[in-house]
C-alpha cells in the first residue's frame, strides 16, 4: 500500500520521473521544515535537480503547493478507501475497527506532520483549503458506504454528522499529541476515552440509520 511519501507505480518517462521526485520531495520538505521554510530552492535541493528543472515542472510556488496538494490527496484517498474496503458492514465490531484506525492514523508519523502543516496553509490559501474540506466530504461518504450506510439516505444525517465530529477530534489529536509522548498515561488515557465514546455514538447513529421502519 503506498503512503503519502512515495510515488505507486513506475514512471515510463524521464520528464514523469523527475516531476514525481519533485512532488516527493515537496512533500518530505514540508513536513520535516514546516510550511514557514516551505521554498522552491529547498524542494529544489531535497529532489537533487537544478532551479531550471524544477520550475520547468512547476513554473510558481503556487503551482508547486498544488501539484504536491493533489498528490497528497490522491495518495491519502487511497490509503483510507483501502482501509474502508476492507470493514464488513455484517460485523458489529467493524465500527470499533474504523474508529481505532483513524485515531492511531491521526498521531501516524507518516501523515500528521503534513497534515497540520496543510490545516495551518489552510488558513490563507482557499485551494488547500478546498481540497482538505473534499477529502474529507469523500472520506465521510467512503465510511457510511462501508458500514453499509446510503450517504443521501435521510436517516443517514445524524449519522455523518458524527462522522464529521469524529474527524474534528483527530485534528484536535493531532495537534495535541503529535509533538508529545504517546506512551505515556495522558495520550492512554485520551486514547481509551476516545474510542469508547465515539464508538457507542456511532454505533447508535448507524442502528438509526439502518432503522427500516419508515
Amino acid at each position: 500500500m503506498p503512503t503519502i511519501s512515495q510515488t505507486p507505480g513506475k514512471p515510463n518517462r524521464l520528464g514523469e520521473a523527475t516531476r514525481a521526485k519533485i512532488i516527493d520531495a515537496a512533500i518530505a520538505v514540508l513536513a520535516e521544515n514546516g510550511f514557514a521554510d516551505f521554498t522552491m530552492q529547498a524542494v529544489a535541493s531535497r529532489a537533487d535537480v537544478v532551479y531550471g528543472n524544477l520550475t520547468h515542472h512547476c513554473p510558481s510556488r503556487d503551482k508547486l503547493i498544488e501539484a504536491m496538494l493533489e498528490a497528497i490527496l490522491e495518495r491519502y484517498g487511497a490509503r483510507f478507501d483501502a482501509f474502508a474496503a476492507s470493514l464488513d458492514n455484517t460485523d458489529a465490531s467493524q465500527v470499533r475497527k474504523l474508529v481505532t484506525w483513524l485515531i492511531d492514523d491521526s498521531v501516524d508519523p507518516e501523515t500528521a506532520p503534513v497534515f497540520l502543516e496543510l490545516w495551518a496553509m489552510s488558513t490563507h490559501n482557499p485551494m488547500v483549503a478546498d481540497g482538505l474540506a473534499a477529502l474529507y466530504d469523500g472520506a465521510v461518504e467512503s465510511c457510511m458506504r462501508s458500514l453499509g450506510v446510503l450517504p443521501q439516505s435521510p436517516k443517514a444525517r445524524r449519522l455523518r454528522d458524527t462522522l464529521y465530529l469524529l474527524g474534528t477530534v483527530l485534528e484536535g489529536s493531532s495537534s495535541i499529541f503529535y509533538n508529545r509522548t504517546r506512551s505515556g498515561e495522558i495520550y492512554e488515557g485520551f486514547r481509551r476515552e476516545a474510542i469508547e465514546i465515539l464508538v457507542t455514538v456511532l454505533e447508535q447513529r448507524l442502528a438509526e440509520a439502518k432503522d427500516e421502519t419508515p
